[in-house]
């Protein structure tokens, strides 16, 4: 039987509200533990939507003996891509997916660029904009410019882009490359895109309890206070209280466009 499967990199990054709105429609879920072992699948026909959890790792330990299944995940995805089979990736899940799809994955700079700019991240709750016409997608549908969302990265991608034709004419227009970028941010452009039909990355946090958030401080505090300062941890704390409930009402949205997309096909 098909079912939800759930790929966590880390215990205290899990999959937050996704499994009750997803058990809710009558999708099963199983969640892999990574860090324990758990192995990542190879049978695609046991796979009705792949999501791809986040993590303190960066694309750049594909490969590293510390995280050997990151590699195996990226296999996984670049198979998922090929026969665009449903997969939703969230903070590094999405960096995983861009880099599996061919996208360069690199710190995040003012400009955008991948550049030797100084990186510039994004830690706790800030804004997300749904620029057209990545915005009037049915996954974002309910959204809107100013959604309070969580962030917890450093590094961006490029979209992800199909290949070209191997004959396209000189002069020839270049054809669409298969992605759109839904949303974004003042400090990162592409925050979340759709690739294909049933590809989805999201480079912030729509999934997280407020007990995720705190394991998030109580675990990588050390690479936020490097990047914002230490005074970071108590103002998330308190921009949690501020935000999480209009947070978690829009990322349910959010979740839900997801799975009556997935009803869709």
């Amino acid at each position: 039987m098909s079912q939800a499967v759930l790929l966590q990199q880390v215990p205290f990054c899990g999959p937050g509200r996704i499994i009750p709105i997803f058990r809710d429609f009558g999708i099963p879920c199983e969640i892999r533990h990574l860090y324990k072992g758990d192995e990542v699948p190879t049978d695609l026909d046991e796979i009705r939507v792949l999501v791809v959890l986040s993590g303190p790792m960066r694309v750049a330990d594909v490969g590293s003996p510390q995280h050997p299944y990151l590699l195996k995940e990226v296999e996984l995805l670049r198979r998922m891509i090929e026969f665009d089979r449903p997969v939703l990736g969230i903070g590094l899940g999405a960096q995983l997916l861009a880099h599996a799809a061919g996208a360069k994955v690199y710190p995040n700079t003012p400009n955008g660029e991948h550049t030797g700019d100084r990186p510039v991240g994004e830690y706790g709750w800030a804004g997300v904009t749904f620029p057209f016409p990545g915005g009037t997608e049915p996954i974002v549908y309910g959204l809107m410019d100013g959604a309070p969302m969580f962030h917890w990265h450093s590094d961006t991608f490029d979209l992800p882009r199909l290949p070209p034709p191997a004959n396209l004419p000189p002069g020839a227009p270049a054809p669409p490359g298969g992605s759109v970028l839904l949303s974004s941010t003042a400090r990162c452009k592409n925050q979340a895109f759709r690739f294909k039909n049933r590809l989805f990355g999201f480079q912030f946090h729509f999934e997280l309890t407020p007990r995720e958030i705190e394991g998030w401080l109580e675990n990588d505090r050390a690479t936020l206070e490097q990047a914002a300062g230490p005074s970071a941890v108590e103002q998330i704390r308190r921009d949690t209280q501020q935000f999480y409930n209009r947070h978690a009402r829009l990322g349910n949205r959010l979740i839900e466009n997801f799975v009556q997309f997935l009803r869709a096909y």
